[in-house]
This record gives structure tokens, sequence and C-alpha cells, in this order.
């Protein structure tokens, strides 16, 4: 009688772990291989990840609170790693960032990821995510050039659908596949992707383009939004384009400030609505939010939302509900692939 050998999973979770060194646990044990930094000192992190490693690749889904991961240099350097990564956002939202590249992402995007070259990506607000990484080489044979997409996500397609219950698909039955079989699957969505970005990703000219930039700045302003002093200055400093380019990216709307200013009234605004789940003080998140006087704060608040922070809270608007799409820490415990040695 023939036994079937399956892709060996492996589970990694914080449920195990006192809820004070989660995070910890979490950066030495899972994440390594990059900086970690987590942005909500309110509530404790938890996160969960099922990992099933392959000879023709990774496949990972993970769910995690707010963190942002950023991979420098010394850290390729340190593990070598070059793989080319394909994520799907099922829950929550993010961005990513590398090289001129970086894009906000929401529940359904695919984006790409190389992990030999510097770069970021996290969420604000927790996330899910499904991942597929493979060679840097498989990429380059089966799908073209990885620094075309590096940075960037899909744009909308007929055939976006089809990759994205693909790659939910995998991620849910890759547990009793053999490696033949999980080869097969992956290279179905190597060839899947092909399809998608032929006549879609025209390589880079070298020339970061006005649609580009602002992509760029809207993800990494997400990355700031905790830091006071970050404004228009820093954004060009980190991006490395002249303020000129940065603003003429900007022209037509309400310029970069008042983009950083509202991005931050966005997040507050989320955060108080979840006050009841978090147990956060209007002080602590307008903090976490890059305010230092809270009359200036409750000022802009009142001007973009039409009433102040504490009448939010009055109000008892979304008690008990969590926005679409906002990451829960219990969501961590979702994972169901069974562990197997």
């Amino acid at each position: 009688m023939n036994v079937k050998h399956t892709v060996p999973i492996l589970i990694q979770s914080t449920d195990a772990v006192k809820p004070s060194n989660a995070f910890e646990y979490w950066c030495d044990t899972v994440m390594p291989a990059g900086d970690i930094t987590a942005f909500d000192s309110i509530v404790p992190f938890s996160a969960s990840r099922m990992l099933a490693a392959s000879a023709h690749g990774t496949i990972m889904r993970t769910v995690s609170g707010p963190i942002d991961v950023e991979r420098a240099a010394r850290h390729i350097r340190r593990d070598g790693g070059d793989e080319i990564s394909i994520m799907l956002i099922t829950a929550g939202q993010g961005y990513v960032e590398q090289g001129n590249n970086g894009t906000l992402l929401r529940t359904g995007d695919v984006a790409f990821r190389a992990m030999g070259q510097p770069g970021a990506a996290g969420s604000r607000d927790g996330y899910e995510e499904i991942r597929l990484m493979v060679s840097r080489a498989a990429f380059l044979e089966q799908v073209g050039n990885p620094q075309d997409v590096a940075g960037r996500k899909l744009g909308n397609t007929p055939l976006n659908g089809l990759l994205k219950a693909y790659l939910g698909s995998l991620a849910t039955s890759v547990s009793d596949m053999s490696d033949a079989e999980t080869g097969i699957a992956v290279e179905g969505v190597l060839h899947l992707l092909r399809g998608i970005l032929h006549g879609q990703s025209e390589p880079g000219t070298g020339e970061l383009s006005t649609e580009a930039l602002r992509s760029l700045a809207l993800a990494h302003i997400q990355r700031r939004l905790h830091e006071p002093d970050f404004g228009p200055n820093a954004l060009a400093e980190a991006l490395q384009v002249s303020r000129s380019r940065l603003y003429a990216a900007f022209a037509g709307g309400e310029g970069i400030a008042a983009t950083i200013r509202d991005a931050r009234l966005d997040r507050a605004h989320d955060r108080i609505v979840m006050m009841q789940t978090t147990g956060a003080r209007i002080g602590s998140i307008m903090v976490s939010c890059g305010f230092t006087d809270p009359a200036t704060f409750s000022r802009a608040f009142r001007q973009r939302f039409g009433f102040a922070p504490r009448d939010l809270v009055a109000q008892g608007a979304g008690w008990g509900a969590v926005p679409k799409g906002t990451y829960r820490p219990e969501d961590s415990r979702r994972l169901a692939v069974p562990l197997r040695a």
C-alpha cells in the first residue's frame, strides 16, 4: 500500500505565549529576517501563521496585528533570501514599498515583493494574507522580470478573481497535497499570473512617474503617521525626490500636508470607534496618530467629520462592531490547518 507523503505543515502562533512576550516571540522566532515594528502599543500583539514549504515554493497564510516589516540590505546579506512574494490580502489593509514603487493595499488586492532587495510592508490595523513565495529564477522563467512588479499591485483584469480564488484554494488544500501536486499547483498560479501581467506591466524607464510617486508617497505616509514631526519635507527626503516633484504629484488636491493630516484623522476616527473593543483612550489615540496638542486635534477632527472626538464617543457609534476589513486580536486564532510533524 502506497503512503502519500504530503507537504509538511508548520503552525506558528502567539496564542501560547504571554501577551507581554508575544511581539518579541514573533520577531525572534517567526520573522527574524527584518526590522519589525508593532504600530499598536495599546492592544496586546497577536499573530498566527500556517506555513507549507515545498521544493517548488512556500505557501503561507498569516493573520497578524498591526506591524511594519522593513527588510534592509544587512538582512539580505545575512540570509541570502531572494524569493519573490505574491501576496493576496484577504482581510484588512496595508501597504508595500520597494525601490521606486509603493502602494496602499485593500482587501482583495494582489501585490508583489522581491525579498532580495530592500523594502517594507505592513499594516496599521492588522491584516490577513495568503502568500506564495517562489524563487527568482522560477518567477523570471514562468512570469517575467520581477523588477517590473516589485512593490506594486495588480490592476483590475477579468482574470484577477480567478487568481485570488486559486491562491485561496491552494492555501486551504496544500495540507493534503504531495510535493509533486504542490509543484503542479504553483506552476498553475505562475501561468495564470503570466497571463494577467501580459500586456499590463511595462518595463520601467528609470523615471518615476507622477502617478507612481503619489502611490509610493501614500504608502510611506501610512508607515509614519505616528511621528508628530513627519511632514512634506520628511516625506520628500525619505523618497529622495525634490519638493517640487512631490508637490506636483499632489497637485489638484488639497496638498501633501492636508493628505497627511487627513490620514491621521481617519485613523483616529477608526480607533475611537473601536475604543470599547481595544480599551484605548482618546489621549493615547491622539498621540498614536501623530498629534501632540489636544485642542488642535479636536479642532481638526471636528472640521473633517463635523463633530468632536468626544461627541463620537458619546454617540456610541459602532460600539460592539468592528469596521469592515479591520483586524481583531481574536482573528489570530482562525487558522484551522492541522499541525503535522
